[in-house]
């Protein structure tokens, strides 16, 4: 669905867009308890009215990497499209490129890192990520960083300030880690953080 709202509104078929976000809103209505359907109707929806609420609750509830990477896209494109600073689409493009190398999406991979390039971002290229999809080793470089910082004892607002983001950002970045991480609480991440910490240098 969200794709064809997309490509709906690319081709200026703005009804068919919006016949579509509806659809898929009534899908997921008729559904409850299916994430992905959830997910669809909220990144379906987020796309048609630029919101960017919406298309973050939507990668949150996406459990496949690949569609997930797409609303993270999506969101990032938004934001440049918006002016937001710049490090907040970044966060979301960071988040899609390691979404689409999970799911060894070569193309959409180098189409993201072409996004970051006309930002004066560069990452390392990887034929497909190979790395696991739950636990520390799952959290991207954003991610684990936030993490070390909640660790801590920062909150949203003090990370946000660190890291020159906003703390809806912060926010959306630590979801993903608890849910990764399949943890529901800071002193949860806190004590996870420190078990994978570096051993100190003698």
């Amino acid at each position: 669905m969200p794709w064809l709202v997309r490509v709906a509104l690319a081709a200026g078929e703005r009804e068919l867009a919006e016949r579509t976000a509806w659809v898929a809103d009534d899908i997921a209505r008729t559904n409850p308890g299916f994430a992905t359907v959830s997910a669809a109707a909220e990144h379906a929806r987020g796309i048609l009215d630029s919101d960017p609420s919406r298309l973050g609750q939507g990668r949150l509830l996406y459990e496949d990497s690949w569609l997930g990477a797409s609303a993270a896209e999506d969101l990032g494109v938004l934001r440049i499209l918006r002016d937001e600073p710049q490090a907040e689409a970044v966060a979301c493009l960071d988040d899609a490129l390691d979404g689409y190398q999970r799911a060894g999406a070569a193309r959409d991979t180098a189409r993201v890192r072409r996004r970051l390039r006309r930002l004066g971002v560069r990452r390392r290229h990887w034929a497909a990520h190979q790395g696991p999809d739950a636990g520390w080793e799952s959290l991207t470089d954003t991610e684990r960083a936030i993490s070390e910082l909640v660790s801590h004892g920062l909150s949203n607002q003090e990370v946000a300030d660190w890291k020159y983001v906003s703390v809806h950002t912060v926010a959306f970045h630590l979801r993903q880690v608890f849910r990764k991480l399949g943890i529901s609480s800071r002193v949860e991440l806190a004590r996870i953080a420190v078990e994978n910490s570096p051993a100190p240098a003698d």
